[in-house]
């Protein structure tokens, strides 16, 4: 893999020119037109819009890029900037609700760490945007609760407890509404094994189709455990080119990231820094080409 991003971060390393995140893109049309409650000749209006504008588009534009733009049209289509608000706040209160119980499975278990750490990343099945109505409160509980049962494809853990026990300082950047519950977990666990280190969670800068926000994280308290600051940007990745400069300053003053979800992962592998932590499934087989591991698998990694 490459060192360093493209000189401009608007297209994608050559590993994720791949056709298949064209479905990702047109997918939004259908889920969030659903989700909205859309009327029938107003949703094949929408897709007819979405088809014109990918195919007027430049197709190596990054994935993430190219889910933004269909996603505001969408929402403007349908006068609402913000479609999946509702569905946002109920997983992320119904994950929230199942966190005493996850507590006391963490504490009880015989490495702490490694199990907070999958149960964060038990939470990226909440992914709105890769699986639409595929996704139900039912199925994202089962995950949880069979995570153990799943080994991690790859397993880096004892990499990342080895670099928090010479940290200062953690930054976690967000995924998936819900799943912030989870990634509060994590961090609750991380202050009880490291008390030194100082902890911040990034949300995205603006709403977009299921991705955290201030409100999401004021949802699950999060201001208890972590400083809640936003990236300044509103792409499904966390892409340093559009972020905000105070967010850049905290990118690379952090000793440790944990960078949770596939979209986190396609905006980063190649970044320029290193002590990054990817905690993701991998959901799509582009993504699951680029990491080396099974679709479906469970993944730890460090970045590279």
């Amino acid at each position: 893999m490459s060192a360093h991003l493209p000189k401009d971060n608007l297209h994608a390393p050559q590993d994720l020119l791949h056709l298949d995140c064209l479905h990702c893109a047109i997918n939004q049309v259908i889920n969030t037109t659903e989700v909205a409650g859309t009327p029938e000749p107003l949703r094949r209006e929408l897709m007819h819009r979405a088809l014109v504008l990918l195919a007027e588009g430049d197709v190596n534009r990054n994935n993430c890029i190219q889910i933004e733009q269909v996603y505001r049209m969408v929402a403007e289509g349908l006068g609402d900037p913000d479609p999946y608000r509702e569905t946002r706040l109920f997983f992320d209160r119904a994950l929230y609700r199942l966190l005493p119980q996850l507590r006391t499975h963490v504490a009880q278990s015989d490495d702490p760490l490694r199990a907070a750490v999958r149960a964060s990343i038990a939470g990226n099945l909440i992914d709105l945007a890769a699986l639409g109505a595929e996704v139900t409160l039912d199925k994202a509980l089962q995950k949880v609760q069979d995570v153990d049962r799943e080994g991690l494809y790859f397993d880096d853990c004892d990499d990342l407890d080895a670099a928090l026990k010479s940290a200062r300082s953690l930054l976690v950047l967000g995924d998936n509404c819900g799943e912030i519950a989870l990634d509060r977990l994590l961090i609750e666990t991380v202050h009880a094994l490291y008390p030194q280190v100082a902890v911040k969670y990034a949300v995205r800068g603006a709403a977009t189709v299921n991705d955290v926000t201030r409100e999401d994280a004021a949802a699950v308290d999060m201001q208890e455990v972590a400083e809640v600051i936003d990236n300044g940007d509103s792409l499904l990745t966390t892409m340093l080119c559009r972020t905000s400069e105070a967010f850049k300053r905290e990118f690379y003053a952090a000793d440790v990231i944990i960078a949770k979800g596939m979209g986190n992962y396609e905006g980063l592998y190649c970044c320029d820094r290193g002590n990054i932590w990817f905690l993701l499934i991998a959901k799509c087989n582009v993504v699951a080409n680029l990491s080396g591991a099974p679709r479906g698998s469970i993944l730890c990694m460090e970045k590279r």
